[in-house]
């Protein structure tokens, strides 16, 4: 009767609240305690464009698709072997996602992207994040964050075709990444548009991608394996 009632209440979730919510009750109250995963959207204009600050999308309102879901733990952004100092990077970037501006540009083999922000602290969680994921990507070690988008995945699957570069700009840090592999150029491309979207709606972004994908348990079958 339990089993009933909680799958009653998840499906309700799903229906009322987004599959964030679900996801994060699932872990709580279920009999599955691993994880699962995700990460955003594509829009440029020619081989440039500019994002916006993604006002109007705050995460501590309650309102879209953030509302009812854990804002201060934020228990998603947990990976396979993340570390505390990774996850408080994420929960910075995603609670603060506001001040950060991003300009990517399209290269015929690969992309180049400029992420910044005025704040220092908001700036030190950019540069250490976008510093672990290089480190990571050229190691070859997925985090497999559990809102990671898949997107992701597949580029850690390619890791070993990808050239990259970091250096520090006055405000934050410039990536170019390249590739001879037109799948991977693909994928940089496609990623480095998502985590635009990221930057500019926060978590909205994420469960929106959720939604329309349905991979609300992709990481929960690798943690669980």
């Amino acid at each position: 009767m339990k089993k009933i009632i909680l799958n009653l209440i998840l499906f309700a979730l799903v229906f009322s609240l987004g599959a964030g919510a679900a996801i994060w009750f699932t872990r709580h109250h279920g009999s599955d305690h691993h994880g699962y995963n995700h990460s955003e959207s594509y829009d440029h204009d020619d081989d440039h464009y500019k994002m916006g600050d993604g006002k109007g999308h705050g995460m501590g309102d309650g309102g879209g698709h953030g509302g009812g879901h854990d804002e201060v733990n934020m228990p998603g952004l947990n990976g396979k072997d993340t570390t505390p100092d990774e996850v408080n990077d994420l929960k910075t970037l995603f609670q603060n996602h506001e001040g950060i501006t991003r300009d990517v540009v399209l290269l015929p083999n690969g992309i180049k992207t400029i992420t910044e922000a005025a704040d220092e602290t908001l700036r030190d969680a950019i540069v250490n994040h976008v510093s672990m994921m290089i480190t990571r990507l050229e190691d070859g070690q997925n985090p497999e964050v559990m809102i990671q988008s898949p997107t992701l995945d597949e580029l850690f699957a390619v890791y070993q075709d990808i050239e990259t570069t970091i250096e520090m700009t006055e405000m934050g840090v410039a990536v170019v990444q390249t590739s001879a592999n037109p799948e991977a150029v693909r994928l940089l491309q496609t990623h480095a548009a998502e985590v635009s979207d990221m930057a500019a709606r926060g978590m909205e972004a994420v469960h929106e991608r959720m939604m329309r994908s349905g991979d609300g348990g992709h990481h929960q079958k690798k943690h669980s394996s």
